[in-house]
């Protein structure tokens, strides 16, 4: 079998708080390549931490001045209520093909009046979100949060202590995709593809790079036995899919 394209969901690029340097464009580029990774969706750390505005602008020249190996990914903070709503607004028109957003590290809760009327307003857009989990019981928030759409929504950032409840979420709703950055342990894309519907049709490749390694992410996928088929899912095609929706 000829090597997948392999697509990454999460790609960052900027500051990071207690990082040695900025996370740099260049080395992002540099693991691609190394990796064999095609194209990535890419955002500004920026705009998590500092102006979600500002981050999302540096997120679309980045992406322009890159465009053979970028998507732009723009976050959006709910703090920022009403503005955030017309933020979503410009970018969806503007071309962002995926919404991200960093509750814990904002410091703002899921169970969030303005992040409910931000969801709803994603959802009519027709731009899919990907939300970090970062506690027990944030999976589970979400779920009450978002019964009013079938839009897909990616669980980011999920650790091997929230698999179970991310899994019985997503066994409850088929809205729900898991990506797969920190699930290094041996045998948890074989779980996942056998603990609920379609299991590998709902995992979808994200890195983190360049603040993690984009080899330490690919291998457990790589090594792992799921059929080539299942694999090619994973590292693109299930992503290619929701992007298009």
């Amino acid at each position: 079998m000829a090597a997948p394209a392999i697509l990454d969901a999460c790609t960052l690029f900027g500051p990071w708080p207690r990082h040695a340097t900025d996370l740099s464009v260049d080395d992002l580029l540099q693991g691609m390549t190394q990796n064999n990774v095609t194209r990535s969706l890419v955002t500004a750390t920026s705009g998590i931490f500092y102006d979600y505005r500002q981050g999302n602008s540096e997120t679309l020249a980045v992406a322009k001045a890159n465009a053979a190996h970028f998507f732009p990914v723009a976050t959006l903070d709910p703090r920022a209520f009403p503005e955030c709503l017309e933020e979503a607004q410009t970018r969806a028109a503007e071309g962002f093909r995926l919404f991200r957003f960093f509750p814990e590290r904002q410091g703002w809760p899921i169970r969030y009046a303005p992040f409910r009327e931000l969801l709803q307003k994603c959802d009519s857009l027709g731009v899919p979100v990907a939300v970090e989990i970062s506690r027990p019981g944030d999976c589970t928030e979400l779920a009450d949060a978002t019964t009013f759409t079938r839009a897909p929504l990616l669980l980011a950032g999920v650790k091997p202590v929230h698999l179970a409840e991310a899994l019985a979420v997503m066994r409850a709703d088929t809205k729900f995709y898991l990506e797969t950055t920190h699930l290094l342990a041996p045998g948890t894309f074989e779980t996942i593809r056998d603990t609920i519907p379609s299991g590998a049709e709902r995992l979808v490749f994200a890195s983190y790079a360049p603040l993690r390694y984009l080899s330490v992410a690919l291998a457990p996928i790589l090594t792992s036995t799921l059929s080539n088929e299942h694999k090619s899912a994973v590292l693109g095609d299930n992503l290619k899919r929701l992007l298009t929706k």
